[in-house]
């Protein structure tokens, strides 16, 4: 079987250079036994030994592999399975074959930065997917449903993007991106199609493989699940255009020289061949992106993760008291008033809530500050940042605390009635207040943007620290001449 595609050349290269580059013109042809609906794109053959895409490439009859186009995922049949494995086509197929385009943009506003859940990094959405180069660390929404639907993939990215969603799926640009398609996939200065090295999968490649494996016998499905489950994600390199149904994506604010991007590019294909198996929570797609860029392999969303996991813990111990006692109490018309109850759930759901947004506010202060001094963010980004983590403490960490602090007096009021309305808000107060906060800033800012262009209208900068040095140098210098 052959996948068709539909570009006849990609952007930048004419018909004649496709053809001195090893690509011959093809005609339409059919697909099993369909005539194809638009001529294919012709690929260029290469060697498998100098394949470029891992994932889903196998030799053809004639002992080559396409190296231009990346392959439809395929698994091999075990040996005597009679399970005939089928190609499962990815969103980048779609995009070449031009049934449907890449939701990027370009030329839009640059949007502030905001900071990481490990609370010292920076991390800025990419306004035009053109601006990657080689070596970055990018991030996406993490998004278990992805190549279901367009719309659904869609959709999570643009919850990452409103600060409604606060976990992510990481992985390394392989090449530098200098133009699209006409569809909108990233290409290189060579026309070749962009990749990024990751660890990734989707439901139907699993669905696929689960099939494949358990070679026709149902009372297989279960263990073969299993198995893959556990290793459901593998370290490929893909195509970034697999992401054009998640246009949202955000980029790790750091400085890096050449030679820092070309280290990180040969560790990133070094971990193609020599990688870790992968594992949720001591080895996923994070893990080998900060071994790749920082050489620390390490996974502060799993940091995140759990201490949220803690934190509503907490949570749940104090609600206990508080229907234990509290509520039954109020219930019965309790002549004693509970203190040592509501001082445990106190203790369980407020002091938490407020030591975290104290702390977190402290942490992001010294990272804020620390990136200005160090010249990776303009004046006008650190006035953003600091005023908007401000707010954040005070709107979101104080109407969190004021909610958990005023629950027992709305159940004493309701006689205690509406006591799954409050522990509903007693468990989730601090996470909808956070969310609240952070889709107004954003709305805010895009208004912004759209309006006046700028995020930041007073007494800001687009200039880091050492280049308003430089301008006032090189101004003192013309005023001296």
């Amino acid at each position: 079987k052959q996948f068709w595609l539909s570009h006849a050349t990609v952007q930048g290269l004419s018909a004649r250079s496709l053809s001195s580059m090893g690509h011959e013109p093809a005609m339409p042809a059919c697909y099993d036994g369909v005539e194809c609906r638009a001529p294919p794109l012709p690929s260029r053959v290469v060697p498998v030994s100098s394949g470029r895409w891992t994932k889903g490439a196998r030799v053809g009859k004639d002992g080559v592999a396409d190296d231009f186009v990346p392959p439809p995922t395929y698994f091999e049949a075990p040996p005597g399975s009679q399970v005939v494995p089928r190609e499962v086509l990815t969103p980048v197929h779609h995009f070449i074959r031009g049934t449907r385009r890449t939701a990027w943009t370009s030329n839009c506003a640059a949007l502030p930065p905001r900071i990481y859940v490990d609370h010292v990094s920076l991390i800025r959405e990419v306004s035009d997917v053109t601006v990657l180069r080689r070596g970055d660390h990018c991030m996406v929404s993490l998004n278990v449903l992805r190549c279901l639907n367009p719309r659904v993939d869609y959709f999570v990215s643009l919850l990452g993007s409103l600060e409604l969603l606060h976990l992510w799926h990481h992985f390394i640009v392989l090449d530098d991106v200098t133009g699209v398609d006409k569809n909108g996939v990233p290409l290189t200065s060579t026309g070749e199609i962009a990749s990024i090295m990751e660890y990734s999968n989707t439901i139907p490649e699993f669905l696929e493989e689960v099939r494949v494996a358990a070679a026709g016998r149902w009372y297989l499905f279960p263990i073969k699940t299993a198995r893959t489950f556990m290793r459901k994600a593998r370290c490929h390199r893909v195509a970034l255009g697999d992401y054009g149904d998640m246009p949202h994506i955000f980029r790790v604010e750091r400085k890096m020289c050449e030679n820092e991007r070309e280290r990180v590019v040969q560790e990133a294909e070094k971990m193609l061949i020599h990688h870790p198996k992968y594992h949720i929570f001591f080895a996923n797609c994070e893990h080998t992106t900060n071994m790749v860029t920082k050489r620390q392999f390490k996974s502060p969303e799993i940091k995140f993760v759990v201490w949220s996991l803690f934190r509503y813990l907490l949570t749940l111990v104090g609600l206990f008291f508080f229907h234990a006692v509290v509520v039954r109490c109020y219930s019965h018309y309790c002549l004693q008033y509970p203190v040592w109850a509501l001082a445990a759930y106190y203790l369980f759901t407020a002091v938490p809530v407020f030591l975290q947004s104290l702390i977190q506010f402290g942490m992001l202060v010294a990272t804020v500050r620390s990136s200005y001094h160090q010249n990776m963010i303009s004046r006008d980004d650190f006035y953003h940042l600091l005023v908007k983590e401000v707010c954040r403490a005070v709107i979101a960490g104080g109407l969190a605390v004021f909610v958990l602090a005023f629950a027992p007096h709305a159940v004493r009021s309701a006689r205690g009635g509406y006591t799954f309305l409050v522990s509903f808000f007693v468990v989730f107060a601090y996470m909808i207040s956070d969310m609240l906060f952070g889709l107004l800033s954003q709305l805010v800012v895009r208004i912004l943007v759209r309006v006046h262009g700028r995020f930041w209208l007073h007494g800001g900068s687009p200039l880091t620290k050492a280049e308003e040095a430089e301008l006032v140098q090189a101004t003192a210098g013309k005023k001296g001449a």
